[in-house]
């Protein structure tokens, strides 16, 4: 036998022994990958891609791996649709999850929709179909976004953040079930109404095989409460908390990670029919307080005009941030049709209250309000002279907390300030409740004076908040020394 017969017999080994080796690798990455253990895989996939870069299920598998074990790798998107556009099956499957992650819900909805046109794995299909019907469900609502105008935010701890619910008397009372009952079995918020003769709570509910938080009702009758009765009326199938009963005695928010949630706990509105001694079906409330993360506790205050409503999304784990809103007497929605797909996302999702202000002069007297609310509950507080709020990790309830002296001066002063700035902002109030019922000529007469209060105490109030923020500053100053 030649030399030359030689080679090319040793050379012919060798590639097929390659060849043996590629698909014996080839073959063990998609054992790993059928068997979920994506970590493992990748790195199998990773070697095999920079082999054959143009093979499009080396593509697919190892774009897969990187979406199944959160590698944010570049290109990502790019590949699978390479993948998809070359037969690979599942390669849709996946651009829809990468879509629906990053909000874009009609290009979610049609990649899953050519998934399943083709699909053969059960267990995906099933997960396809249920994400289909949500994300649906998704673009459906924000579609409906409600145009809100969203005042204020305060982000706290999640075990405290009823501390920042300045909701007034008018709204009732809220405590946390625990501190209520003085039992620690109780969770989340007991809501009392207005005249304090209704109590809503949750309580653990057990059958067969759940144990569920459901919502349950008693009313004092002279000095004595009855016995708790669950809330009839709706049935979410999940857990059912976070009540509140509106000044009408009729309107009923709560929030269940039940039936018709888009993710966690959503907050629901439901009626309350007399006649029939229960509640109505009730409805999601939509966007945008609710979203896929945990949306829950709204309260409304009708007389003074202003909502609260709690939600974590965007959140650290222990935070949760409260929204404060001025609340529609009808539901006015963003146009869909005429606005950027990307604005009624940012609405939907509150990203900038400050692109839900459209009337400064309702956002100023909101505020306004606002601040008589918090100074109503400070007059109340148990927990010390005052609520101060230095940050969203630390408040202040006594001089004596403070660190800086000229800090606690300037406190004061504020202090005396602002009791007054309420005062004469209540007197402002009355004199355009006088104005509203007067007549022309008294109108007249009244208006030169109203827009004089206005002016004074729109500078008045600029002055306090610039004094409030010089109080925090010299106080982080003498903290951080």
């Amino acid at each position: 036998m030649n030399m030359k017969r030689i080679l090319a017999i040793v050379m012919l080994v060798v590639v097929c022994a390659a060849g043996v080796s590629a698909q014996n690798t080839k073959a063990n990455g998609r054992k790993l990958f059928n068997e979920g253990r994506f970590q493992e895989a990748k790195p199998i996939f990773k070697v095999l891609l920079g082999k054959s870069p143009k093979s499009a299920e080396y593509n697919y598998w190892y774009a897969a791996c990187c979406y199944e074990t959160n590698d944010t790798l570049p290109g990502i998107e790019r590949m699978l649709a390479f993948a998809e556009e070359k037969k690979v099956l599942n390669a849709p499957y996946y651009l829809a999850r990468i879509h629906s992650d990053n909000y874009d819900y009609p290009a979610a909805i049609d990649a899953y929709e050519r998934f399943l046109k083709e699909a053969k794995d059960e267990e995906r299909i099933e997960y396809a179909n249920e994400e289909l019907d949500k994300i649906k469900e998704l673009l459906r609502m924000m579609k409906s976004t409600e145009r809100l105008c969203v005042i204020d935010s305060f982000v706290v701890d999640k075990s405290r953040f009823l501390d920042v619910y300045h909701c007034g008397r008018d709204a009732g009372k809220l405590f946390m079930s625990a501190d209520y009952f003085s039992d620690d079995s109780y969770e989340g918020v007991l809501a009392m109404t207005e005249r304090g003769t209704d109590i809503y709570f949750q309580k653990a509910v057990r059958d067969d095989t759940l144990q569920l938080q459901k919502i349950f009702h008693s009313s004092k009758n002279g000095s004595e409460w009855s016995a708790p009765l669950q809330v009839k009326g709706f049935d979410t199938g999940g857990n059912d908390a976070y009540p509140f009963m509106s000044a009408d005695g009729s309107t009923f928010y709560f929030a269940s990670d039940g039936k018709g949630s888009i993710g966690g706990y959503d907050i629901f509105v439901t009626r309350y029919d007399a006649e029939e001694g229960r509640f109505l079906l009730p409805t999601n409330v939509g966007m945008p307080y609710n979203s896929t993360a945990n949306d829950y506790m709204l309260v409304i205050n009708e007389i003074a005009n202003l909502g609260w409503f709690a939600t974590d999304r965007r959140m650290p784990q222990d935070k949760v941030c409260i929204y404060v809103f001025i609340p529609n007497v009808r539901k006015d929605t963003y146009n869909y049709e005429l606005e950027s797909y990307d604005r009624i996302l940012s609405y939907a999702w509150l990203n900038s209250i400050a692109d839900t202000h459209n009337n400064g002069e309702a956002v100023r007297r909101a505020r306004q309000q606002l601040t008589m609310l918090i100074y109503e509950d400070t007059d109340d507080d148990d927990k010390g002279d005052f609520t101060f709020i230095l940050d969203d990790m630390t408040d202040y309830h006594t001089l004596r907390d403070f660190r800086s002296n000229e800090a606690r001066e300037m406190f004061q002063e504020w202090r005396v300030r602002t009791v007054q700035y309420v005062k004469e902002l209540g007197n402002l109030e009355a004199l355009r409740l006088e104005y509203a019922g007067a007549t022309l000529a008294q109108k007249q007469s009244m208006a030169p004076e109203i827009r004089m209060q206005e002016a004074k105490l729109e500078k008045e109030c600029e002055l306090l908040l610039q004094m409030e923020k010089e109080i925090r500053i010299i106080e982080y100053k003498e903290l951080n020394r």
